[in-house]
């Protein structure tokens, strides 16, 4: 995820980079099961559009690096808006309705659907956060002289009002849940139980469309519990796992509830899992699976402006050697720690100019400045005169990065990444774009070549 959002940052397309890639192949049903919408339709027309850019959020270092310079804009993705005549509906379309848009990306790295205008398609639907229809490659949705099955399975549950199954996965692979245990789904509609068969699987069926919230019905509801969405005619599944819970409260050293705060637990094979505190600074996080972990803040990486502190181990030590060492063995237990933060790190200013190899100024150029972990602690353009201005935190090394990005990759020209060694004064910099390539992503794919 980091560096999808980075190469978003430094204005290149994603589908020059990556390919998409799909869990695996849904079947119809687990299709219908997943996508409110099914139905077949002809394309009439297709359109592309983008919405209007919007700021960057953020605060702390990252608002003050935006005040320096001029305020970064988050480009929305560009998108194909396809119309289309309705032809047999499934679901989600209302009666009498012929025709509907479809929101889908450009195809490659976005996993958008690549539809041809006058072809007839069997269309499996969701909605985004606007209420629109989409769909995408992961969505089984195909050419209408490729969907004998959907079409068979459309047939067959047409005129059954509510023909879903809801089943809950109560085991992990290799490791079936117990039988004869009762679930509880619990929606608007009503309750609804099942018991787990042989496989501890519980199945309910015929369940009107809605959202449902699965129990284990021997302990009640915990924060942990699922909530699933069920469609009208379609299967889905929902795991319900009684897992070991890590909870506990952080505070600040003057004794405040430290919010907003990453809490993350980590194995000897990385991170386990990583959550934000509440208001209050309480924070959950899950362990997975038996073994020894640690606990902390920053166990990854450098601080961040939303966790402006050093590396910081339960119970309360920057010293790894120093820290509890949690053992977990898999049983579904809550242990509570709490521990106290550290002050603060202070913040250090780095400037500079940027300039061309002719000695003229560089505007705005992209500068930004990794952790060792690749990890982006800020990020800035350069004015019209060429100077940037970033903050970042005293006694942390990190390295700088000026980069004009260009069209696409082979396009970028970048100055060579400067080393910045741990200190605690301001430091002034003077930068000149005379490599080719984007030195960004060089180094962020030399670090993945690297870890595998």
């Amino acid at each position: 995820m980091r560096i999808l959002a980075t190469l978003v940052l430094l204005g290149m397309p994603l589908s020059s980079l990556w390919a998409c890639s799909c869990a695996g192949e849904l079947s119809p049903c687990q299709a219908a099961g997943h996508a409110p919408a099914a139905f077949t339709g002809i394309v009439l027309s297709i359109t592309e559009e983008r919405e209007q850019p919007v700021p960057v959020g953020g605060t702390g270092i990252a608002a003050a690096n935006r005040s320096q310079n001029r305020e970064l804009m988050r480009v929305p993705p560009q998108t194909r808006v396809v119309r289309m005549r309705v032809g047999e509906v499934l679901s989600g379309v209302p009666p009498g309705q012929t025709e509907v848009e479809i929101v889908t990306g450009l195809g490659g790295g976005d996993c958008g659907y690549a539809f041809q205008s006058g072809v007839d398609y069997f269309v499996y639907a969701r909605k985004d956060g606007r209420g629109r229809l989409t769909t995408n490659i992961c969505s089984r949705t195909r050419p209408l002289d490729q969907a004998e099955e959907d079409l068979a399975y459309f047939r067959k549950i047409a005129a059954a009002p509510f023909a879903n199954e809801l089943r809950v996965l109560t085991g992990l692979p290799g490791a079936p849940g117990e039988p004869g245990v009762t679930i509880r789904a619990e929606g608007t509609a009503g309750r609804y139980f099942s018991q787990t068969d042989a496989a501890g699987v519980a199945a309910f069926a015929g369940l009107q469309p809605g959202k449902y919230s699965i129990h284990l019905e021997s302990d009640g509801a915990l924060p942990t519990d699922p909530t699933i969405q069920v469609n009208a005619k379609g299967c889905v599944d929902v795991k319900l796992l009684r897992i070991p819970q890590l909870v506990g409260q952080v505070t600040t050293d003057d004794g405040r509830p430290a919010a907003g705060i990453a809490v993350e637990v980590v194995s000897p094979k990385g991170l386990e899992d990583s959550a934000r505190t509440s208001a209050d600074g309480r924070y959950r996080l899950s362990v997975w699976r038996p073994g020894p972990y640690k606990l902390g803040v920053n166990l990854t990486h450098t601080a961040t402006q939303e966790t402006p502190y050093p590396r910081w181990f339960y119970p309360g030590t920057e010293d790894p050697s120093a820290a509890a060492t949690i053992e977990s063995v898999g049983r579904p237990e809550h242990r509570v720690f709490d521990f106290v933060l550290p002050a603060q790190l202070k913040e250090r200013r780095i400037e500079g100019i940027v300039r061309m190899t002719d000695g003229r100024p560089a505007p705005v150029v992209l500068v930004r400045v990794l952790d060792g972990s690749n990890t982006f602690v800020a990020q800035g353009t350069a004015d019209r005169d060429g100077h940037f201005a970033l903050r970042v935190f005293e006694g942390v090394s990190y390295e700088l990065h000026a980069v004009w990005p260009g069209a696409v990759r082979t396009g970028a020209t970048s100055a060579v990444p400067e080393a910045i060694p741990a200190g605690s004064g301001p430091l002034s910099l003077h930068l000149v774009l005379d490599q080719a390539g984007n030195s960004v992503v060089d180094a962020m794919q030399k670090a993945d070549a690297t870890r595998q």
